[in-house]
């Protein structure tokens, strides 16, 4: 995994999902946004919140997946962005579950619509398992968040690493290949150790006062 992260393939990999896993906030929060009175019946018709709680859901939910989708997109903080996708593809997939445990029947209103719909017509399974890929979307961002074309180019800002490209760039240098392990090292030569090589050089071809 190691040489993995950061290589071309997980880069390539990550951006892809990256932008896709926007792509599905975006549309779902945009088709909510434009009907936020369906958005309310459908997160009613769950009947999981109070009346009340569950109209506030149903306002705030589409606004928190355009911005969050914004996010995804520009590659701010990938690592936490996906972190809360990921636990908002969980939620949907509870709550989809529920309301097939109980017998009712609705259209899960992931994309616009929803609310009750007539016995019969309601089909959860298709729709638990493209939540179910959109939450593995998420969990592999989170595991790797670096991506190319994103602010936030290691994807790790936000979670107590370094700054947004310092980190980067080293770990760009030694996934091009620039930077190889010596001869004789075992594959748990980090990179820590190899910038710590690399200064000892820097340190020895410094001219002597």
């Amino acid at each position: 995994m190691a040489r993995f992260r950061s290589s071309a393939p997980q880069l390539w990999i990550s951006t892809v999902l990256r932008i896709g896993l926007a792509g599905v906030l975006l549309w779902s929060g945009g088709a909510k946004v434009a009907e936020p009175r369906q958005a309310v019946m459908a997160v009613q018709a769950y009947e999981i919140l109070p009346t009340s709680v569950g109209e506030f859901v149903g306002y705030a939910l589409p606004l928190f997946e355009l911005a969050l989708g914004v996010a995804l997109l520009l590659g701010i903080a990938t690592r936490v962005s996906a972190i809360v996708a990921g636990a908002l593809m969980t939620a949907f997939v509870v709550g989809v579950a529920s309301a097939w445990a109980r017998g009712l029947s609705i259209d899960c209103g992931c994309f616009g619509g929803g609310g009750a719909v007539p016995e019969g017509e309601a089909n959860y399974l298709p729709v638990l398992l493209r939540d179910l890929s959109f939450a593995a979307m998420a969990a592999w961002l989170v595991v790797f968040p670096a991506t190319r074309w994103a602010w936030d180019r290691s994807g790790r800002a936000g979670t107590g690493d370094l700054g947004l490209y310092d980190e980067w760039d080293d770990d760009a240098e030694l996934a091009k290949g620039q930077h190889r392990r010596p001869p004789g090292e075992d594959a748990a030569y980090s990179r820590e150790d190899e910038r710590a090589r690399l200064a000892a050089i820097d340190d020895e071809q410094e001219p002597q006062p």
